[in-house]
């Protein structure tokens, strides 16, 4: 029970611009209605802010994607940040680096702390998803339809990526799918991010088909083995009904952390803009939050 609650949050997070569709199927199983009668008036999820990493298996298990999800149920609010992967940030007994390799030095506790210290936020919970898993999961579906605007080529033999997307709708499989999410040669992380949600509207609208509806008991099974989260059943149950009406309410937000491109010694780095950053953390986190740290509320 607590996975298939873990699978139904997790692909509403990564769905995030189409978490209503998962949780309208996951309310029509008669499991929920049944832990909803057992606890009629306990809440099931306080507000809170979550940890989601994407994690790239095939190149040093590196976090290829990183957001912060904040969700407060009582407000009918949810805001995703997306944060560059090449994002300049203090990793906590290493020193400056880029926030991807924190995952890659200290697992999730480092990454969440690289985290918590860039945000000024408490992040009690993570979900962590393997990009090879998704790959299955997208073939598992039959691809997924996508208009690709343009030509993508680009080689990196020393890192094993290969990119060869022609431009026009196709319906692309689960490598090509990654080559579509992780190409920057036209702009770095922000047409990156660009492309991810596109992309994951067009993974939500192949769900909603009749016929993967009907087979979601299955497509929710293949995601077992690529999920892990230190939410429980009742807390990611709570979580996912607060995603669907926030975003059936429009109340469901997303944002990047704001700065500039910075160069150095020839690596690109993405440096925040620390009082910006401050700002979208005071309107999206709320400045009374007891999820921010004592520290940054005082800064």
């Amino acid at each position: 029970m607590k996975k298939l609650f873990i699978i139904a949050f997790i692909l509403l997070v990564i769905l995030s611009a189409a978490a209503g569709f998962l949780i309208a199927v996951a309310t029509k199983l008669a499991l929920i209605n049944i832990f909803l009668g057992l606890t009629p008036t306990s809440p099931l999820l306080p507000a809170t802010n979550i940890l989601v990493l994407g994690i790239d298996d095939a190149f040093g298990h590196r976090s290829d994607t990183i957001m912060v999800l904040h969700m407060d149920p009582e407000k009918k609010e949810a805001c995703l940040i997306s944060i560059p992967r090449d994002t300049l940030a203090v990793l906590p007994e290493r020193g400056l680096d880029k926030i991807n390799h924190a995952y890659a030095y200290g697992g999730v506790d480092l990454a969440r702390r690289t985290v918590e210290n860039l945000l000024g936020i408490e992040l009690p919970y993570h979900i962590l998803v393997s990009l090879s898993g998704v790959i299955d999961f997208i073939d598992e579906l039959g691809g997924i339809p996508v208009q690709v605007e343009k030509k993508m080529y680009y080689v990196d033999h020393a890192g094993g990526l290969y990119i060869d997307l022609k431009p026009g709708y196709q319906r692309l499989s689960g490598k090509q799918s990654m080559e579509y999410i992780r190409y920057r040669q036209d702009g770095g992380d922000f047409k990156r991010i660009e492309r991810q949600q596109k992309f994951l509207r067009a993974f939500a609208n192949e769900m909603m088909k009749r016929d993967n509806i009907l087979r979601s008991p299955k497509l929710f099974l293949t995601l077992l083995s690529y999920v892990q989260s230190n939410l429980t059943s009742r807390q990611t149950l709570g979580l996912s009904l607060g995603l669907r009406t926030a975003y059936e309410l429009g109340r469901m937000q997303m944002t990047t952390v704001p700065g500039t491109d910075l160069m150095v010694d020839g690596i690109y780095y993405w440096k925040p803009d620390q009082e910006a950053l401050k700002n979208v953390v005071k309107k999206h986190f709320k400045e009374d939050s007891n999820l921010l740290k004592a520290a940054h509320a005082e800064n």
